[in-house]
């Protein structure tokens, strides 16, 4: 009656919405059917709507999932892992207007970075910015004072539901209103970021490695703080909060735009007294390099170059043979972008460090890597 005669139906939903409580499942089936058709082109406001509804009615998280999930905004029938590896794209003319470089050719990407998989999450569509901006202020009170037991759940829950957020149409849709959002949450995240729960410590990370993937230089901003947190979740005792921390760092240095102080921050990790910092410092360097491995003047131009070639040497020397080692695979690529400094670099090891150093697998001349003489077969 609704599509054939217009119908005015919005007096019925508080009865659906007792409907989808119903004991019978076979009601509870209709009811929801009957919401996802009345509201399948309904106007984002309606939507909105409908979602305060559900949540004023209790309605169990499962119905609520299956009825949302069917009323995305129109252009979102992306596959959830699609949208995410796709909105970078959707939102590229933001980064053109932060970053001057756009017109560049595209940076090479990282493989390695690009290997770090996060558990997928469902995304959550938002239909209006009242909409987004609501259930971002609903989320304050969690992160308000200190951790505690009534409290971590609440935060954990909050940081999922960012990141379903980001893998939803908040970021392309409501670019501007998102990362203001997010940036008034920073605070909160951050405060997950260094739980002593090893949960809720991941769950922070993973929210700032998803907006760093969708927002780029949208996070510029906020850099500077966040990686004065992670380089220090890095050096502390719990191994998987100290990866997560690593892995953050590094996709955050993948995707925001470069400037001398991501490069002071490695120079001082390089010098921090426990060993995972130095240690993952090698590795965010050689993201960095790679990452500019066509645009070095943008290091050359900052006054990077000299805290580069003090990163390489401190690594290559450090007491720690992990450190050497990982320092090691770094190396070349700086000797590739400026190969006198990497001729000095090389000039001041030891003779055993210096063979260790030619003998590593990024070396492009490495002797190892040259064929082997066949040896004659036995007669």
């Amino acid at each position: 009656m609704h599509e054939e005669y217009g119908l005015q139906f919005r007096s019925f939903v508080p009865s659906l919405m007792e409907l989808l409580e119903d004991a019978d499942g076979m009601v509870r089936d209709c009811a929801r059917n009957t919401v996802i058709e009345l509201f399948k082109n309904a106007p984002n406001a309606a939507k909105s709507d409908l979602k305060k509804q559900l949540k004023a009615f209790n309605v169990r998280t499962t119905i609520v999932s299956a009825i949302t999930s069917q009323l995305g905004p129109a252009g979102a029938e992306l596959d959830p892992i699609d949208h995410v590896t796709a909105s970078p794209n959707l939102r590229s003319h933001h980064s053109e207007s932060t970053t001057s470089t756009s017109s560049a050719p595209a940076r090479p990407v990282t493989p390695v970075i690009e290997q770090r998989v996060l558990e997928h999450v469902d995304p959550a569509y938002v239909n209006t910015v009242r909409e987004l901006e609501d259930t971002l202020r609903d989320m304050h009170p969690f992160f308000e004072g200190k951790e505690s037991e009534h409290n971590w759940l609440k935060r954990e829950q909050s940081c999922s539901k960012l990141r379903k957020l980001n893998a939803g149409n908040a970021p392309s849709d409501f670019h501007d209103a998102w990362l203001i959002g997010v940036k008034s949450l920073l605070d909160g995240i951050l405060k997950s970021v260094n739980s002593l729960r090893t949960s809720l410590s991941k769950e922070g990370c993973a929210v700032v490695q998803e907006i760093a993937r969708t927002a780029g230089p949208g996070l510029d901003p906020m850099v500077e703080i966040l990686l004065q947190n992670l380089i220090k979740l890095c050096g502390g005792t719990k191994k998987i909060a100290s990866q997560a921390g690593d892995a953050t760092v590094d996709i955050i240095i993948l995707h925001v735009s470069y400037n001398q102080r991501i490069l002071q921050h490695i120079w001082l990790a390089c010098q921090d007294k426990n060993v995972q910092p130095r240690t993952y410092a090698a590795g965010w360097l050689k993201t960095l390099l790679k990452k500019l491995a066509h645009h070095k003047n943008q290091i050359e131009h900052s006054g990077g170059l000299d805290i580069v070639e003090k990163c390489v040497k401190k690594g290559l020397t450090d007491p720690n043979p992990g450190v050497r080692e990982k320092m090691r695979g770094t190396f070349w690529p700086f000797a590739q972008m400026w190969p006198a400094k990497g001729e000095a670099v090389m000039a001041i090891l030891e003779p055993a460090q210096l063979k260790l150093l030619q003998n590593d697998p990024g070396n492009p001349n490495s002797p190892k890597k040259t064929n082997p003489v066949a040896r004659p077969g036995l007669a």
